[in-house]
């Protein structure tokens, strides 16, 4: 993924509110390195990733555009059965993502995240 991220690009999740994670990130490199926390084949906190239900839409201006997907992984320490629903922007430049605002609901990664120190592995949404 890497290949497609412009060298000053800017990734933003606005509603994520968690101690020690940045809800925006600049630059290549630091981006990578945040994802790689997350979705690392060798040190990240998800295993079997998988993206799908993708959808693409123009975004109105020629380097804009916008995604509907889902996203489901599982924590590797707990077994916590993480499922998201996505919206992101991407805006492009150069052939290349310049901007990254991502959207999602906050709770299952908290969630998530909890479950890597509780060892819980059961959501609320799963019990609801």
């Amino acid at each position: 993924m890497a290949d497609v991220l412009a060298e000053d690009i800017v990734f933003e999740m606005p509603f994520l509110t968690l101690p020690g994670l940045p809800n925006r990130v600049e630059g290549k490199g630091t981006v990578v390195e945040f994802l790689e926390q997350f979705l690392g084949k060798e040190h990240g906190m998800f295993a079997g990733w998988d993206l799908h239900n993708i959808r693409i839409y123009p975004g109105g201006e020629p380097d804009l555009v916008f995604a509907e997907l889902d996203g489901q992984g599982v924590v590797v320490k707990s077994g916590y059965q993480y499922r998201q629903k996505y919206i992101i922007l991407f805006r492009v430049s150069d052939g290349r993502i310049s901007h990254w605002r991502e959207y999602n609901n906050p709770i299952p990664l908290q969630e998530a995240i909890a479950s890597t120190q509780t060892g819980q592995v059961q959501s609320a949404q799963s019990r609801g």
